[in-house]
């Protein structure tokens, strides 16, 4: 009876280590490697080199671009999951001119071309570009298909007194 009580926790202990669970962190680039398809990030004592994944992403200011369009310090958004010693990214966000906010969605002006994100003390207005992009579930979309409450990742640009948003990714449906 203790040798099936024990495999059973075997059995669920294991189950539990190969399920991977992605992170994220950021830092500042060092290098780019097109030839290793990696991505190395700058430490304070030690630099973390991370592979992308065959199906990885690969962003710089909110528009899709390639591995070597990303430069020596850029910084950047690397979502990973740990495999044994190696870190694989399912997608990098570099940034150079751009930044990004996280935030609860308050509204939609659709005519404006606006979203607006819940603020502490005030809220946050930012238009989409022209060329700016939405995606939901990883799939482009539109402005309209945004709805309050839900919560979303921003890419933009201070222009002035104006927030320009390049890319507007939904993180979590209401």
């Amino acid at each position: 009876m203790r040798a099936v009580k024990l495999t059973s926790v075997a059995v669920v202990l294991l189950g539990f280590a190969a399920y991977a669970i992605a992170e994220e962190t950021s830092g500042t680039i060092k290098t780019v490697d097109k030839s290793r398809n990696e991505v190395v990030l700058k430490g304070v004592v030690k630099d973390t080199i991370y592979e992308l994944g065959k199906d990885a992403t690969v962003w710089l200011d909110g528009a899709r671009v390639k591995l070597t369009d990303l430069g020596a310090d850029d910084r950047a958004v690397i979502t990973y999951e740990k495999k044994g010693d190696h870190m694989i990214a399912s997608m990098v966000r570099g940034l150079r001119k751009a930044q990004e906010t996280r935030g609860t969605v308050n509204d939609i002006v659709n005519d404006k071309n606006e979203v607006t994100l819940k603020g502490t003390v005030k809220n946050s207005t930012y238009e989409l570009d022209k060329t700016g992009t939405v995606f939901i579930d990883g799939k482009r979309m539109s402005l309209k298909d945004i709805h309050p409450g839900d919560e979303v990742l921003v890419t933009y640009e201070r222009r002035g007194d104006h927030m320009i948003a390049r890319d507007v990714t939904v993180t979590k449906r209401k």
